[in-house]
């Protein structure tokens, strides 16, 4: 065996380990109570995250934010925290308005291996909406203009807020600007097409005494909430 077949069979076990330590992060999160967070490993690429987030209380109530989880060449043993980027333009003290990039060094200055998991970033991006008042610590901020308002003159900081919260709503179901299978859609509640599977989780929920795990969703209009059980 050749020099290059040792190092391409290294390549390839590398590659075979760190795919099998994503799909253990992605089952980890299933554990977990990160309820109104959806995510999924992209089809074509697993070091691309599709991601979304219903936001349940506080400013940002209501809004349905579309995000990419992106994770280093070395993930998990990257000391480099994976890299957050939202879809939508959304004004808060730690989104940068100009590329999306969510800074979150406040919380994972470094990030290790072994203590660290995707599952407690997705947890980052419930706090920094549910409690922005409390991103405000750091030295230098990406939206130092929201930051200020947040701070000293709290009720445009909202008005610009719900200006967000309905431009995400407005966009929740237009085309996906990729052709990856994986990508999250959410369609318009039908009951012709949707009712049947609907009313079978519920009927399984009552038998069971449990919610269905299956991930499908609907969004009822006019109400922008996924219809299925968490």
């Amino acid at each position: 065996m050749t020099l290059d077949t040792n190092n391409t069979s290294d390549k390839l076990l590398t590659t075979i380990q760190r795919e099998y330590k994503i799909l253990g992060e992605y089952k980890m999160i299933q554990t977990e109570d990160v309820g109104g967070v959806y995510v999924i490993p992209s089809h074509d690429n697993s070091f691309i995250w599709f991601g979304v987030i219903f936001v349940r209380d506080g400013y940002y109530s209501g809004g349905i934010f579309r995000f990419n989880i992106s994770l280093p060449d070395n993930f998990p043993d990257d000391s480099k925290a994976p890299t957050v980027i939202f879809q939508n333009e959304i004004f808060h003290p730690l989104i940068c308005p100009y590329t999306g990039t969510l800074d979150t060094s406040g919380a994972f200055p470094v990030w290790i291996s072994g203590s660290n998991h995707i599952w407690q970033l997705l947890k980052y991006i419930q706090f920094i909406f549910n409690q922005p008042q409390m991103c405000l610590n750091a030295e230098k901020l990406p939206n130092q203009t929201a930051s200020d308002l947040l701070s000293q003159n709290k009720a445009e900081f909202i008005q610009k807020v719900k200006e967000c919260v309905n431009l995400s709503c407005d966009k929740v179901y237009d085309p996906p600007p990729t052709d990856d299978k994986h990508f999250i859609v959410f369609e318009k509640f039908d009951n012709e097409i949707h009712g049947p599977v609907l009313a079978n989780m519920k009927s399984k929920e009552d038998i069971s005494g449990s919610p269905p795990t299956s991930g499908l969703s609907w969004v009822n209009k006019g109400e922008f909430k996924p219809l299925s059980k968490e």
